[in-house]
């Protein structure tokens, strides 16, 4: 409480030697000071929130409340008294937070703090603004005293694509009858199959489904229609034998129905060792290994071969059973 207030006459001047009001934001501090030349006869005195300062022509505030000044000197009628009024506020708080989005999605950023005033680079002066392009962005935000400027980045991901087709036909004879889906890094996968890989081999016709989910992006589910036809060309192979030269059965070679620009038979044992290997589309193998009979077993056969007028290789394998 101001001490001296009562001691002060009607004659004492009230003069302008503070500002009326002086605005802070918390943590900041501002100098009041007497710009008034006075002589060395001069007594000043402060009444500050924090006590009383003698004797000097400025001070520092930074607390919220009245300050006081009043000079004296055997040169004055009276005393010159004034005040200020120091108020505080409250500086802005950051809110935004850089943000990753789905591409097919918006976003709203939000500055915050309620009843203040925005200014976005975007040239908007709401709290919330919407978003549906990457980049920086930046609000100012001020109460009228405090200014605060907040920045954010937003960065858009792409989420899964859709199955490469919707509908799809495989001849039977086909090894690798791929269903495939393109997806980021990161995308979790989920087909009708349990499997969770980006491709699967179809088994059989019937439609497939195939769930995906992107990073930031919501599931997406998309099905294919799988049918499978006899093509010209196929090949049809036995899966079994029985060299014993009883004139039935006694080779194992695959029946054609087209001529091939390329083709390589490859029949290996169970240890994964050639045992025959022929150039021949006509070639047969009799069971023998160097001219001995090989033991009953089951071996692994490979035909690679390439259609005439066509670019496309196939690979066929399987597994051939020798019986005596």
């Amino acid at each position: 409480m101001f001490v001296f207030a009562s001691a002060v006459s009607f004659s004492q001047q009230k003069t302008n030697l503070l500002h009326d009001t002086i605005s802070l934001c918390i943590g900041d501090s501002a100098t009041l000071e007497l710009k008034h030349y006075f002589d060395n006869t001069t007594s000043v005195n402060w009444t500050t929130p924090y006590g009383i300062i003698a004797n000097t022509k400025k001070i520092s505030a930074h607390k919220a409340g009245k300050y006081y000044v009043r000079v004296t000197s055997p040169n004055f009628a009276s005393a010159l008294i004034d005040s200020s009024y120091v108020k505080l506020y409250s500086m802005p708080k950051r809110s935004l937070r850089d943000t990753t989005v789905c591409k097919e999605k918006s976003i709203f950023l939000n500055a915050k703090n309620d009843g203040m005033r925005y200014t976005w680079n975007t040239n908007e002066t709401t709290q919330k603004i919407k978003v549906e392009t990457a980049g920086t962005y930046w609000v100012r935000i001020t109460n009228g005293v405090c200014v605060l400027t907040d920045t954010v980045n937003v960065r858009f991901v792409q989420g899964s694509n859709a199955l490469i087709n919707k509908d799809v036909m495989f001849c039977l004879n086909e090894e690798n009858k791929l269903l495939s889906v393109k997806v980021n890094s990161g995308t979790k996968i989920l087909w009708s199959t349990g499997e969770t890989s980006a491709s699967i081999k179809a088994t059989k016709e019937g439609t497939y489904w195939v769930k995906t989910q992107a990073n930031y992006c919501e599931a997406q589910t998309d099905t294919v229609k799988v049918k499978l036809k006899v093509c010209e060309c196929e090949m049809i192979i036995p899966n079994s034998f029985t060299p014993n030269e009883d004139g039935r059965n006694d080779y194992f070679f695959p029946v054609l129905q087209c001529e091939y620009s390329y083709f390589v038979l490859t029949i290996t044992d169970r240890w994964n060792n050639t045992i025959f290997s022929s150039n021949n589309p006509h070639a047969k193998w009799d069971g023998r290994f160097k001219g001995n009979l090989c033991p009953e077993d089951i071996y692994v056969y490979k035909i690679e071969s390439t259609e005439k007028g066509s670019d496309k290789k196939q690979v066929r394998s399987g597994r051939i059973s020798l019986f005596r």
